[in-house]
């Protein structure tokens, strides 16, 4: 396991264990609904473990296997923290059973991606999704917003494996029953919040960019909750706009403060939404894409229809990484 996997499960069950300590210290009355109607016993134990977890972390011993010198494999941590043993261990019906699951999850996280993307004679939408490994924690969406304009997300749902997929069909079914109903991306980011924050078994929350287009009015109404900002190129200056994280991903704290920024679009613009996948891809000698190559790339390729740009950004960033190791989806919006 590397310095940067460790650092990652570092701050994410840190985090995990603040919220909960959060909740277990606020208004008693409240509690029940915000433990999810958990014990404080309850509570109090999955606290116990993350501070085990965390001190193992300290002395170098997270991720040892108690039955030999390897490692538990990094995935199977990411899906179940308290795992002490590798793989090599496990019995033949053990290995089959959690190939089931992985199989289960792949075709669950399949089904729920969006079966066709919106058409409309004002934009050109493309899409690409690059998984690492049978499962993965990206997701992207479309949904109707009020008024008939369109929405759209991406996300990165940092689990793997079955809860992961669990938690994105919770996430697209949370998605296309509350779009419709909030006028607003950011009081559908505080519904989403208040939906994924009690749930005790998340420990590494949800990064999420929602949008709202009315491509007729041009405007773009965006909250960017803890996602990787995505890139606006407007066409009549020839600049480019990071839309940066107007909030905490989800999950993240109790109350959080999410807002919406609305931005005029114009004939010609470009939006380029992607998940870390694509920026933290590195290549032989241990350079990574980055934000500075991404945002390059979009300067000098921005005036191409929707499809040739997707396409040559994959070339771009296939080219330099060989092989990722971590989901890429990349959504690119060519506004007419």
């Amino acid at each position: 396991m590397t310095d940067r996997t460790e650092d990652r499960f570092h701050r994410a069950l840190t985090l995990h264990r603040d919220t909960l300590l959060e909740w277990l210290n606020g208004d008693s009355r409240s509690q029940d609904v915000r433990l999810g109607g958990a014990t404080t016993k309850e509570v109090l134990q999955v606290i116990s473990e993350l501070k085990d977890i965390l001190e193992r972390i300290d002395d170098g011993t997270f991720g040892d296997c108690k039955e030999c010198d390897d490692k538990v494999e990094s995935e199977r941590l990411e899906l179940d923290y308290t795992t002490t043993v590798c793989l090599a261990h496990y019995s033949e019906g053990q290995i089959r059973a959690l190939e089931r699951d992985l199989e289960l999850a792949a075709k669950v996280q399949r089904q729920l991606l969006p079966c066709c993307i919106p058409e409309s004679p004002d934009i050109e939408i493309e899409v690409h999704v690059e998984p690492a490994r049978i499962v993965g924690g990206d997701y992207y969406d479309f949904f109707s917003c009020p008024g008939g304009t369109q929405g759209l997300a991406i996300a990165d749902v940092m689990g793997k494996g079955l809860p992961a997929s669990m938690l994105m069909s919770n996430l697209q079914a949370s998605l296309r029953l509350l779009g419709p109903e909030h006028d607003e991306p950011s009081k559908l980011a505080v519904r989403l919040n208040e939906l994924f924050r009690n749930n005790l078994k998340l420990i590494s929350f949800i990064s999420i960019f929602l949008a709202k287009i009315d491509a007729e009015a041009g405007i773009l109404q965006y909250c960017n909750a803890g996602h990787h900002p995505p890139i606006l190129w407007e066409a009549a200056s020839g600049s480019i706009r990071w839309l940066m994280p107007t909030g905490p991903a989800i999950g993240l704290t109790h109350d959080a403060g999410f807002k919406s920024e609305t931005l005029p679009i114009g004939s010609g613009d470009l939006l380029l939404l992607y998940t870390d996948g694509l920026v933290e891809a590195r290549n032989a000698q241990g350079a990574e894409f980055g934000e500075e190559r991404l945002a390059t790339y979009v300067k000098d390729y921005a005036l191409q229809p929707a499809d040739d740009f997707m396409t040559g950004l994959r070339n771009a960033a296939q080219s330099f990484v060989e092989k990722f190791h971590d989901d890429v989806t990349l959504m690119v919006v060519k506004f007419l």
